[in-house]
């Protein structure tokens, strides 16, 4: 039997391109089964930093001696600055009966997309869009995440949603491959990466570089573009199903493949749509709301570290 000191199961299917991740399970004291929730917060918590500011500048910091404390610290600081946090944080303690715009389309789910390309895909972000964003105050990428596989010499561009409807962040989603995927926001958005990029002053290989040129051909792009859309969302199968029983993962990937097929029907729409490789990454969980609830409390208390 195969250990894993992993919190994430990762149930994919290579042919469809869907890849299902849930929360493992453990025994509690009563002698339940129990889904490892905090491990995989504490597993998100240990991306912030790079997620934050981008690995290159965490190792630049490093190196010039700062230690990795007041780096979290700043990188928490710097995620609860963003008017969105600010306001789940009152809708959160109660003080704001208003809905929480941020868990919708916030860096929560950035986060969770980042976590996957980084531990599943072996996929680093080139750049990090809160770093320019709120340090520089320079205009942001519009993709929520844009990583690089330099062994494999793809770039991964990603669109992350966190709902209670699976069905609607999968509309959603559809909807940003159709916004997202054209002319005119390519060459808008590639402009910007690529000077974020010089600006990062990285080392990137000669490949990314011409890749993510703004006067590449869409089509030289997107043969060398993986595209992650990730759907965090509540699920029937992990409230209603036992996972000791056989049938549990059976029923995630029927759950899942019927999302995935949602999908392609709206993908098989897009004028690129031949030429669009596109990866489904699923998070099922109890509650969305809960979920984001909880990870947000967990989140904030590392301001006080």
């Amino acid at each position: 039997m195969k250990l894993s000191n992993k919190s994430t199961i990762h149930t994919p299917n290579h042919e469809q391109s869907l890849h299902i991740f849930h929360i493992d399970y453990d025994i509690d004291d009563s002698g339940s089964m129990k889904q490892m929730e905090n491990k995989f917060y504490n597993e998100l918590f240990n991306n912030i930093p790079n997620f934050a500011f981008g690995k290159h500048q965490v190792e630049k910091r490093l190196k010039d001696g700062d230690s990795i404390i007041p780096i979290v610290r700043e990188a928490m600081e710097k995620i609860y600055s963003i008017p969105e946090i600010q306001e789940a944080r009152e809708y959160y303690t109660g003080n704001l009966d208003v809905e929480d715009k941020y868990i919708k389309r916030g860096e929560f789910g950035e986060l969770i997309l980042y976590h996957l390309l980084h531990e599943y895909f072996d996929a680093d972000a080139l750049i990090s869009k809160i770093y320019f964003k709120d340090s520089l105050s320079l205009a942001p990428h519009g993709f929520d995440a844009v990583h690089v596989d330099s062994e494999k010499r793809n770039l991964w561009l990603g669109e992350s949603k966190l709902y209670k409807d699976g069905y609607k962040a999968i509309y959603e989603l559809i909807n940003d491959l159709k916004g997202h995927f054209q002319t005119d926001f390519f060459h808008s958005e590639f402009t910007i990466i690529s000077n974020r990029v010089q600006d990062d002053d990285g080392e990137d290989d000669d490949f990314i570089k011409e890749l993510i040129a703004p006067e590449t051909k869409c089509l030289d792009k997107l043969a060398n573009i993986k595209i992650a859309l990730f759907a965090g969302y509540s699920s029937d199968c992990i409230n209603q199903v036992d996972p000791s029983e056989d049938l549990f993962l059976e029923k995630l990937k029927i759950e899942g493949q019927k999302m995935m097929d949602s999908l392609n029907a709206g993908k098989e729409k897009h004028p690129w749509r031949n030429h669009l490789n596109v990866y489904l990454f699923l998070l099922p969980v109890k509650n969305k709301t809960e979920f984001v609830k909880s990870l947000h409390l967990k989140l904030l208390g590392g301001q006080q570290i």
